[in-house]
């Protein structure tokens, strides 16, 4: 029988991989962020039903509660994630910035060729 915790775990990693699946058939969420999140649920849901993993993981940050262990792991992971997230709003808007000159560029061309321009161009 499964521990209330480990419940828990296990439906919050469901929820997780299957609300991961629906942004990507809605195709709101891009294959890296999906096997990202994907990834993680598994890991989540694994560690639910697996409860002795844990100890590999207070093995691991030398630590002699798993609780400690726990969350040095979950801090390590969000750090990741949140500098992931830095990473793609930094290209964003590099992107943006890129985007914002070539609009203005072609705004000022177009000024400047003056609208009689485009009428004998197309005539």
């Amino acid at each position: 029988m499964l521990e209330r915790y480990s419940l828990v775990g296990v439906a919050f990693s469901l929820f997780i991989i299957l609300l991961d699946l629906y942004l990507l058939r809605k195709r709101k969420i891009k294959s890296r962020g999906f096997v990202f999140w994907f990834l993680t649920g598994l890991v989540a849901g694994l560690f639910s039903l697996v409860p002795t993993l844990f100890s590999l993981v207070y093995v691991v940050f030398g630590t002699q509660y798993w609780v400690s262990g726990v969350m040095g792991a979950g801090f390590c992971f969000f750090l990741l994630a949140f500098f992931y997230l830095y990473y793609r709003i930094s290209e964003l808007h590099s992107l943006l910035m890129k985007l914002t000159m070539e609009i203005s560029v072609a705004k000022y061309s177009e000024k400047q060729s003056g609208p009689n321009d485009l009428k004998t161009k197309s005539s």
